[in-house]
């Protein structure tokens, strides 16, 4: 009788275990802001955008987990000088945006705060693809728009299109409750948008639910 009990008990701790570490995946909606940093970005300033994803928790003990997830970011800046990468002139402003597919590759730090959350930590690599985005300039009392990731004439210049390929290092922190999370998160990007331009970077205030 006292073999079965154990074995019992360890059965139920076995089953307790196994639905504490199942995957979960949370649906997330951030807002924040984007902009430019290097050389090439002198002049340049943040712009507010937006972020949608989801994004898949797997444990791998009752401490870590690796979170990866599929988000459509959207990126830039805005110019209050000339534009030095894309040769114009005169240019009085100039706003660019860049939308991407963006795949996070997490790995996740979790720690007990109290009985009703966790505090997570978030650090990894990112890869994207630039889908599309518009970029617009007013010059006196003209205004011209074209799209970022292609090739354009404007006002007699060739304009080069953005690179599409991006990559880079995420950082983040969260209150992970049991059906919803909210955090900050950080990206900075290793890939110049352009030749002799800028790298992206953004921060994002999020809240997810988790299903």
């Amino acid at each position: 009788m006292k073999k079965l009990f154990l074995l019992a008990v360890c059965m139920l701790s076995m089953l307790t275990v196994s639905a504490q570490m199942r995957p979960t995946m949370m649906f997330e909606v951030g807002i924040g802001m984007s902009g430019w940093t290097g050389d090439a970005a002198k002049g340049s300033n943040a712009i507010f955008n937006p972020r949608v994803g989801v994004t898949a928790d797997v444990p791998l003990n009752e401490w870590f987990s690796f979170q990866p997830g599929l988000s459509w970011v959207s990126k830039g800046a805005k110019m209050d000088v000339p534009a030095q990468i894309t040769q114009l002139v005169d240019c009085d402003d100039m706003t660019i945006n860049q939308n991407y597919f963006q795949v996070p590759l997490m790995a996740a730090f979790h720690m007990r705060a109290t009985d009703n959350f966790d505090l997570v930590f978030t650090a990894g690599p990112y890869i994207a693809v630039g889908v599309n985005g518009k970029t617009e300039i007013k010059i006196d009392d003209v205004t011209a728009s074209w799209k970022t990731f292609k090739d354009a004439k404007v006002m007699n210049y060739e304009l080069d299109g953005f690179r599409r390929f991006d990559a880079g290092i995420g950082v983040g922190v969260a209150l992970d409750f049991p059906h919803w999370i909210v955090g900050v998160d950080a990206d900075f990007g290793l890939c110049k948008v352009c030749k002799d331009g800028p790298r992206n970077y953004d921060l994002f205030f999020s809240a997810g639910f988790k299903f």
